[in-house]
This record gives structure tokens, sequence and C-alpha cells, in this order.
């Protein structure tokens, strides 16, 4: 474990404030029912292992509820609008792993225009258009439904991929992604949504960019089950370091999750009170990724829609400011617990 002057002065008293401020809603003016560092269980600890535990927890379900009421309330107006349009969620909310009371939502408006079908043969019906152009189309549809559905709000077009709203009578920020279905081979086996891809457009170029936001959703469940909860809160903890880190760690929160994902089930899985352990284990993945460039290299993101590591993604520098993040944490827990005569492997944290 690094150690040194690099250290941050005063433990993660600062870290532990801006996580009990970004998991409380200001909207609601109450405190919320889960936030085990405030418990009585936890008051003699110190900061570091308060927000190391703090930072694996869901974030409050009546906040993601209310996450989901506000993207209604955009979804509703796009649907009065007649868009020619189905609506899907996506992002960290849909998958659980949100560390923000007041977290983004991506709202997909996939055109009912056509569907891109990739099972080789005949089409019934074949799609006469431009899907370029009416993607875009609903791109611009869309901007100017949220200008007059929501005159107070900011509509921010900028992104090549999401047109955002946010403010006014809105308590969260929604991001609006023009998209369409696209039928895989593995989904007309199938016929789960899960299995079934989109198109996303990029405004900017034009081009559309394939991914499978419901089969990430899927194998983050199913191997949060397998692991008894453990890669979710591992996947809380690391994007809360980055979230709190004074120096930036350049990883975005998808490919964080791919990286927790990677990890061996074994090294999640661990008891109720022993949830220290999983700094620990993320600390030794993290290692190991940096220290072998093959295996690094050759890991996919959850869906297998690209490597976690390449242009597009991760990046080995990204990696090693997430280990340091990683290291101060466990630095200060260890120095926390070993002035009451505690060692990590055996400390039990009750909440």
């Amino acid at each position: 474990m690094s150690t040194g002057p690099h250290f941050r002065i005063g433990g993660f008293a600062k870290a532990l404030g801006n996580l009990r401020a970004r998991r409380v809603d200001q909207y609601e003016k109450r405190a919320t029912l889960n936030e085990v560092y405030d418990s009585d269980k936890l008051r003699d600890e110190g900061t570091a292992v308060k927000y190391a535990v703090g930072a694996m927890q869901p974030i409050d379900p009546d906040y993601t509820k209310n996450t989901y009421r506000e993207g209604d309330r955009v979804k509703n107006q796009l649907e009065k609008a007649g868009l020619a349009c189905s609506f899907e969620y996506q992002g960290s909310v849909t998958s659980d792993t949100h560390i923000k009371a007041r977290s983004d939502i991506d709202l997909l408006t996939l055109t009912c225009r056509f569907i891109t079908v990739d099972r080789p043969g005949p089409v019934s019906s074949p799609y006469r258009g431009n899907s370029l152009s009416d993607l875009l189309e609903l791109r611009q549809n869309s901007i100017s439904t949220l200008r007059k559905a929501f005159p107070e709000a900011t509509v921010d077009t900028s992104g090549s991929k999401a047109v955002a709203i946010e403010g006014g009578s809105l308590r969260r920020k929604v991001d609006v992604v023009s998209s369409s279905w696209r039928d895989t081979i593995e989904y007309d086996r199938t016929r789960l949504k899960r299995d079934r891809g989109v198109d996303v457009l990029d405004s900017k170029t034009p081009e559309t960019l394939f991914n499978l936001p419901f089969l990430h959703n899927d194998r983050i469940e199913t191997k949060d089950r397998r692991t008894g909860g453990g890669l979710r809160k591992a996947v809380r903890l690391l994007k809360s370091l980055k979230y709190d880190s004074s120096s930036g760690v350049d990883l975005s929160s998808y490919d964080i999750a791919a990286i927790a994902f990677r990890m061996d089930d074994d090294k999640l899985l661990v008891y109720r009170g022993s949830d220290l352990l999983l700094v620990e284990r993320c600390k030794q993945h993290l290692d190991y990724l940096a220290s072998n460039q093959a295996y690094r290299e050759g890991l996919n993101v959850p869906n297998d829609t690209r490597k976690i590591f390449c242009s597009a993604g991760a990046t080995k520098k990204g990696l090693d400011q997430l280990r340091s993040e990683v290291d101060q944490l466990l630095y200060e827990i260890v120095n926390e617990m070993s002035r009451s005569f505690r060692k990590l492997a055996a400390a039990r944290i009750e909440y």
C-alpha cells in the first residue's frame, strides 16, 4: 500500500461531508432512513470507516422513485406532442448503482418509424426512408417540445447524444436520447428484452452507435445476486471515490462499473458486517489490473460490446488515479482501526 505525504490531511472528513450532501435531496427537507454513517452503531467509528460503509449503500428508494417520476413528467410531455416513438430508461439509476439522491436519468426516445434487424434473410416490410434523417428529426422535435412544455427549464443541446433538460419545475436532470431499436440475432432467438439492442444517434457526426443497455443491467443484476449485493456495493464505493477525489479520476462511471464487474465473485461476496473487506479486495483487483497489461486489455464491459480499456473507454492513467483513491481510503481505515487495536480482517461493522 502506498503511504506518505500525498495522503489527504484530516482523513475523510471532507469526503464524508460530500457524501452526506449528495445523498440527501434538499427538495425533500428530510434525512433519509438508510444513511448508516449517521447511525448510533457507527457513532464511534472514524470518518474513513463511515465513508466506506456509507458509500456502499443504495440511495434511499423514495429518492429513486422521485427520479423516475421526474423522468415520467418529461416522457408524458413528449407523448402528448405525438412524437412517433416509444420510451425506455437506461443508466445507473436503472441498475441501482447511482450515488446521488438527485441523480440524472436517461430517457431513450425510440423511433417507431423503423427497426433495424440483424438476422439474415428478407424483411417482410422493408424500410424505405432515411434512418439518420428520421432520428435527427426526432431529436429536433424533442427539443421543440421540451422548450415549449418546460419554459423555465434549461434545455441543453450541446451534447451530441443527449438533450439535457433541468431546472424550472423539474427536480432532476433528464437526458433525452434519440434512438432506435435493433433486433439482434440473439433477441430473435430469445425474444427477451435484455437481448434487444439500441442504436443511439450521434447528431454531430451524424451516425448511430450500437449498445445493449438492458443486457448490461441484466448482467449487473445477476452477478449482484450471486455475490450477495457485493457487486453494487463495490461499484458505488468506487464511483464515490471518483466523485470525491480532490485530484481527479479520469474514468467514466460506466467503465468503473465494468471494472468492478470483472472482480471474481468470491472477492465480492462478504458477510454483512464485513463490508470493509471490499475496500481491500477492490485494491487487490485494481493492483492486479495495473500490473497485468494483457489481462487488463482483454476484459470486456458487462454486455461485451467493447473492451473496458480501449480508445473509447478506460485508460491506465485513470486506473492508477482510482487505485490511489482506494489506497488512501484503505490506509485511513487501517489507521483508524489500529487506534482501537482492531485488524481489518476481523473487523465487524454492524449497521
